[in-house]
């Protein structure tokens, strides 16, 4: 085999590493993006529950007090 022939194939063979390595990285900085991206949606949706759970107790609050001040005029009325 040539000189020129074995520095092309070492060539190639280091560019088919090369390649390989970068495909490796590239696949493992979309799966931490992916993660990552999973993690925001999860927290948002958190947030959103908890916010529509304290909604949810306000009104409940404000409903139980107007009941509990109509029952307490009833009584004060008709004792």
């Amino acid at each position: 085999m040539s000189k020129g022939a074995s520095f092309m194939q070492k060539h190639t063979a280091d560019q088919s590493r090369l390649n390989d390595v970068r495909n490796e990285i590239l696949d493992i900085a979309m799966h931490l993006d992916a993660r990552e991206t999973e993690k925001r949606r999860q927290r948002a949706a958190e947030r959103a529950l908890k916010v529509r759970r304290g909604i949810e107790d306000h009104f409940e609050s404000r409903k139980l007090a107007t009941q509990f001040s109509e029952d307490d005029e009833r009584l004060h009325h008709f004792g």
